[in-house]
């Protein structure tokens, strides 16, 4: 009887020795998780004070570029409606620039069925045709 409890004393003791490596391991993965906790709330106050300072210098430009506006508007009241109009003519020689690189513009790229060699012939026909002529083939006098 006495070498029975002496067994299961032993027994008790290797489990009891397991189980506080156990709780030793768990409460140091618990604490692993909060400093990783902590660092991604650290982390996230750095991203959140970075976006802060980016909105602030973006407030500060646009800021910046209407008092220019305002300025200018200033200087140069009719100015305005230039710049839009300067505005609106480059977008337009832009477009037709980058289509032209192309063989054709936007609308002709688009267009199903057509090819680019009959659009490259339409817009060479188009340039060299006088104003308010033709460049219709059937149209054009014949030589």
């Amino acid at each position: 009887m006495e070498r029975r409890n002496r067994e299961r004393a032993a027994d008790l003791r290797a489990r009891s020795e397991e189980e506080s490596l156990a709780a030793r391991e768990q409460k140091a993965d618990a604490e692993a998780a909060r400093a990783e906790a902590e660092k991604a709330r650290i982390e996230a106050d750095r991203i959140e004070q970075e976006a802060r300072r980016r909105a602030e210098e973006a407030d500060r430009a646009r800021e910046e570029a209407e008092a220019h506006r305002r300025e200018a508007a200033t200087l140069d009241p009719d100015g305005e409606r230039t710049d839009q109009a300067d505005h609106t003519d480059r977008a337009e020689r832009d477009e037709w620039s980058q289509g032209s690189h192309e063989g054709a513009g936007r609308r002709e790229r688009e267009a199903p069925g057509q090819d680019d060699s009959r659009l490259d012939d339409s817009l060479r026909d188009q340039r060299s045709v006088a104003p308010g002529s033709s460049t219709d083939a059937d149209e054009r006098p014949r030589t």
